[in-house]
């Protein structure tokens, strides 16, 4: 007959012990496996629409995307440091071999009197852009390399914030006096002056060719050279429509890591210098996330979708 064993005589339950190093072993392929799935949840959350593209394709830079400056009194932004931008009715850019030359001549045509300031070229874009979900600046450029010491190359968004002088500014600096480093900067609704500059080593020199990025979000500024991410800004951020400029100049003395006294311009065209920073394209997306605004048809429960990307597929922006 069988006899039931009574449980105080059973042997106990052994205690199972879980073997610690296969554990953490699991813990960590769960974790990376999760960071994994997570950052392509994270990159599938978005898509860029390009909305605007120049190769730089013909002999002159095209005036259905540029311009350059209307001339105004020295104080109102057509001088900068002792540099006078071309004024319409000036030509545009040279383009040689799909790149764009944004140029500067050590003798002035249009200077009182004639040969005063360095004659440089600020390029424009004809519209702006709004922020929105986000914007992405892609710019290939380099410093030509006969550029001398005592000049900057500038890649930058820029506008007045107000009726005065302060304004915005998100930027990149060529600086021919520190070839293998480059300058970020950045204004929120400040005056001009120093701003919030900081130099960043780069692979080579700026008369190389680099890809500049500026990542322009709501609350985040990112930098990039080459795919490197060389400053985050998440403190100053301004979130007010801007042109995208490109231009060439000689600062004063006033700005002494580019300054240069031995660069001086020149009153006689016979001995006319002209130095380039030189653009191979440029291309501007608008980011657009995907976590719409979702309505549901209630009769049929269908669901439509309403995506923003950044206010702006391709159309002028208007600024109010």
């Amino acid at each position: 007959m069988y006899r039931r064993v009574p449980y105080s005589n059973r042997n106990p339950p052994r205690k199972l012990t879980k073997p610690k190093g296969r554990d953490k072993t699991m813990k960590k392929k769960l974790t990376l496996a999760l960071m994994g799935f997570m950052m392509a949840v994270l990159a599938d959350a978005q898509t860029t629409t390009t909305i605007f593209s120049d190769n730089f394709d013909g002999i002159i830079a095209r005036s259905d995307l540029w311009h350059i400056p209307t001339w105004v009194p020295s104080e109102g932004g057509t001088f900068l440091g002792r540099t006078q931008f071309r004024c319409i009715p000036a030509s545009l850019p040279s383009v040689s071999n799909g790149e764009v030359m944004i140029n500067l001549d050590t003798y002035n045509p249009t200077g009182n009197p004639p040969g005063s300031y360095f004659y440089g070229t600020d390029l424009i874009t004809n519209r702006n852009f709004s922020m929105g979900e986000g914007l992405i600046f892609t710019i290939r450029a380099r410093l030509k390399s006969s550029t001398p010491r005592g000049l900057v190359g500038g890649i930058f968004l820029y506008e007045l914030s107000g009726s005065g002088t302060n304004h915005d500014e998100i930027d990149f600096e060529l600086v021919s006096n520190i070839p293998s480093e480059v300058q970020t900067n950045i204004y929120n609704n400040e005056p001009p002056g120093a701003g919030h500059p900081v130099f960043h080593p780069i692979t080579g020199s700026v008369t190389d060719y680099h890809t500049y990025v500026i990542k322009w979000l709501a609350g985040e500024i990112t930098w990039q050279v080459d795919g490197v991410t060389v400053r985050t800004s998440r403190n100053l951020v301004p979130d007010r429509p801007m042109h995208f400029h490109l231009n060439i100049w000689a600062p004063a003395k006033e700005w002494s890591e580019a300054y240069d006294a031995g660069l001086q311009w020149v009153s006689n065209p016979a001995m006319n210098q002209t130095y380039s920073m030189i653009i191979d394209y440029v291309k501007i997306d608008s980011i657009t996330l995907k976590n719409p605004i979702v309505d549901i048809d209630r009769e049929d429960q269908k669901t439509f979708f309403y995506p923003n990307p950044a206010q702006d597929l391709g159309i002028p922006s208007i600024t109010t």
